[in-house]
């Protein structure tokens, strides 16, 4: 219920007479009949109006946009208290309640008649009383108080009819969100009189809510207690929206659904126990899919991915690519089970994968299982894998090397989007390790970092930084396989050198080593709508030794182009030791 009082002289007024006044007097008592001009209407320029108001009235007073039109001199006249009564109407939902409204005529010799329009805003009404109250079950204090100190027109503010009415929304809103799903507003006042709006709003907060059964449609390929695993409302506890909205939004990430809907009838009667509808709709159980893309550090390359969201039933997603590149072929399956009630996601998998770079021929086998823990911004990694690896350097004699390597991660995020980060960091912690007690032929304990930090600048730019770091303690790397070394360079490290290219040298190839460290300052403007330019300095190396580490220096300029999944990046940098530029590019197309 709202009621809005006014009490004024009146809405509109007229500052001074038409000046055809009388002549239209005239015309309305002769017996002669009246003649239809062309009459056109616009609004008078008023640099005290701003351009906000000004613009409401353009495009919201109904004579101004449309075509000069035939009308009497009577038509004129009643047409002119229409239009004062739309123009009072629209400014008093800005807060204007007694504008000066005077119309300007003037007869062309055309026998056309134009129309000017001139409006004074007059004086604003500003709130001067602000009263929310409340009925129904008690409403915890903490929560009256805090509707009260987060309503929106607050005493001196200008009363608009847009914010008064978002005020009482924002307010009834902070009742639903809570435990009074019925909760609605019974009464709400808006007294005008002398520029000065006193306010009043009626809260009925209705009963308590509390969850009821759990009412699932649409599952058809899967068995309820997959729904149990992504954490729903507990029956019992007191309703809250932001309770549903959240275990909405883990099913929709699930691999499982394509579209999820949450919610309940804020019905008064069931409030004791309210059902929760759910309504799924299932993602469909396999896709295939084709890709080809290019990049500077692989080569050109083309991939097949099988997926079966129900791998030998009880939802198990299988997960699978063979991808073919220039200088690699990776094959992989992976199986992802379902989340278990306390939260774990475990997976576990078979890698093949080949690789010519640098000099170093590589064929890697591995198997394992891993385990992620995801608690708000922060995701853990458990892992164990076995490794076994062939390599050779440049067609000299062929190394075998094995491991069982058993893992463990941490990464934290606090970034404003996760595909296209502007503000935040992103701050990643490897430790992993092998022992000659457990089928590996050597002792090695891994430990890597990265830290990456987005810093927006203006209203467009951004500056990057990251920083990685890696060691690994052993005796010698004889025995340790290469994806447990680290080499630098290419995309992602340090442009301007090919792609793993820094690293130990070793008769005509490059192996890895026990040490690496990069670093890249980057500062990209963003132009008109996805494309940007971006400049930027990278350093870094990886040796066997600290005392062996030459940091290398790329700095370039680049090209940069936003996608949903993230901007494609095309950079031109150049190597200070090679004396060399590189463009270092990457993209893939999904079909």
């Amino acid at each position: 219920m709202l009621n809005l009082w006014v009490s004024l002289p009146c809405l509109a007024q007229e500052i001074n007479p038409d000046p055809e006044s009388a002549v239209s007097e005239d015309a309305s008592t002769s017996t002669e009949p009246e003649q239809a001009l062309s009459t056109q209407f616009d609004l008078v320029e008023n640099s005290a109006i701003d351009s906000k108001i000004h613009d409401l009235l353009k495009n919201h007073v109904s004579v101004l946009n449309r075509p000069a039109d035939k009308i009497t001199s009577s038509e004129l006249r009643l047409l002119r208290f229409s239009v004062r009564r739309e123009i009072a109407n629209i400014l008093a939902t800005e807060g204007y309640f007694s504008p000066l409204i005077n119309f300007d005529v003037q007869i062309k010799k055309s026998e056309k008649i134009l129309v000017h329009i001139k409006v004074e805003l007059g004086p604003v009404t500003k709130v001067t009383t602000a009263q929310v109250n409340f009925v129904g079950d008690a409403v915890p204090p903490e929560l009256q108080q805090s509707i009260q100190s987060n309503w929106g027109l607050q005493k001196g503010a200008t009363f608009r009819d847009d914010d008064w009415s978002h005020a009482k929304t924002k307010a009834l809103e902070s009742l639903t969100e809570h435990s009074y799903a019925a909760a609605k507003i019974t009464d709400s006042q808006a007294t005008i009189q002398d520029q000065q709006a006193d306010l009043s709003v009626l809260l009925d907060s209705g009963p308590v809510f509390r969850i009821g059964e759990l009412r699932i449609q649409g599952l058809n390929l899967y068995k309820p207690w997959l729904l149990d695993r992504y954490h729903p409302p507990v029956t019992g506890d007191v309703y809250s929206r932001e309770s549903l909205l959240k275990f909405q939004r883990t099913l929709q990430n699930s691999p499982y659904f394509s579209s999820v809907s949450v919610s309940v009838d804020p019905d008064p009667e069931v409030a004791a126990a309210v059902p929760v509808e759910v309504l799924v709709k299932e993602r469909q159980e396999h896709d295939v899919g084709l890709g080809a893309g290019y990049s500077t550090n692989t080569g050109a390359r083309g991939e097949v991915s099988y997926r079966d969201r129900d791998f030998v039933g009880d939802a198990y997603d299988l997960r699978s690519v063979l991808r073919i590149e220039q200088l690699r072929q990776i094959g992989y399956a992976d199986i992802y089970l379902p989340p278990r009630l306390s939260g774990y996601l475990d997976s576990f998998g078979v890698l093949f994968d080949r690789s010519d770079i640098s000099g170093l021929l590589t064929a890697t086998s591995s198997f394992g299982a891993k385990r992620v823990i995801t608690e708000d911004s922060v995701e853990r990694r458990l892992g164990l894998s076995f490794v076994y690896e062939q390599s050779t350097v440049s067609g000299d004699e062929e190394t075998h090397a094995k491991a069982l390597v058993s893992s463990i991660g941490w990464t934290w995020r606090a970034v404003n989007n996760v595909f296209e980060p502007r503000q935040g960091q992103i701050t990643q912690l490897d430790i992993s390790g092998a022992t000659k007690h457990l089928i590996s032929d050597q002792n090695f304990l891994r430990l890597y970092g990265k830290y990456q930090r987005w810093i927006p600048v203006a209203t467009r730019d951004v500056i990057i930084l990251r920083i990685e770091a890696g060691y690994v303690l052993a005796a010698d790397s004889v025995g340790i396989p290469e994806d447990y070394l680290f080499r630098a360079g290419g995309t992602a490290s340090v442009r301007g050198y090919s792609y793993q290219s820094l690293g130990v040298n070793q008769a005509d190839g490059v192996v890895g080593g026990r040490v690496l460290t990069t670093a890249t300052a980057e500062y990209v403007h963003w132009l008109e709508a996805n494309w940007g330019v971006a400049g930027f300095v990278d350093v870094g190396d990886a040796a066997d030794h600290v005392s062996d580490l030459s940091l290398k220096q790329g700095i370039g300029m680049g090209l940069r182009y936003k996608t949903p999944a993230g901007p494609i990046a095309l950079d031109l940098a150049y190597g200070r030791q090679t004396e060399k530029l590189r463009l270092d590019f990457s993209i893939g197309i999904a079909f």
